[in-house]
């Protein structure tokens, strides 16, 4: 069952996509008339997004974040995103930050439709709280690489959503140095985003 804060930034997710939907209406249209015809997006956008995070061992559920690309060109952008995670375990919460750096390769430019390729790293900062007075914060190193398809609405205005796939360093090699780092999957995430284009 999803609690109703949760509920709440779904609902609200959603209500933002529709609006973005209904705005296309009153905006100026992108560039491009067809879907595969080139689109001039600007050099940065900013965005939130609903996140489902489904760890390999534990409960998947929805989260949200934001995030910010920079786009230099028609086939690359460079994406940096941060997410909100909590869970709350009999009397123990726990709190996830995943900041993550990523690649985007559109292979196909930047079309109104544009699938791309993503890639990159991340640093998931985690904070333990239990009975007793217990706090305990952790971070880990990750990677992560996945599919994304991106909708531009207008010339200011897109939808995308994204699969990437997780791995985190073992605790046991987490103060090693890069090239020795062990990882072991963590499983999967999900975003659909809303972004403005600027």
């Amino acid at each position: 069952m999803m609690k109703p804060w949760k509920r709440q930034i779904v609902l609200t997710t959603l209500a933002l996509v529709l609006a973005g939907m209904l705005y296309e209406g009153v905006t100026k249209p992108a560039a491009a008339e067809g879907i595969f015809d080139d689109v001039n997006l600007g050099l940065l956008s900013i965005g939130g997004r609903a996140t489902y995070f489904d760890p390999k061992d534990g409960d998947a559920n929805w989260f949200g974040g934001g995030q910010l690309r920079l786009h230099p060109f028609q086939f690359l952008a460079v994406e940096g995103s941060v997410d909100y995670r909590t869970t709350d375990i009999s009397s123990t919460t726990v709190r996830t930050f995943p900041v993550q750096g990523s690649a985007l390769i559109y292979p196909f430019g930047t079309k109104r439709l544009s699938p791309f390729i993503l890639g990159g790293a991340g640093w998931y900062f985690t904070n333990v709280e239990g009975p007793h007075g217990f706090d305990k914060t952790q971070h880990r190193f990750g990677a992560h690489a996945g599919v994304g398809l991106q909708l531009f609405l207008s010339e200011h205005l897109s939808l995308d959503g994204t699969y990437r796939h997780i791995w985190l360093e073992k605790i046991d090699s987490k103060d090693a140095s890069l090239r020795d780092k062990q990882f072991q999957d963590n499983g999967h995430m999900v975003t659909f985003g809303l972004n403005l284009h600027f």
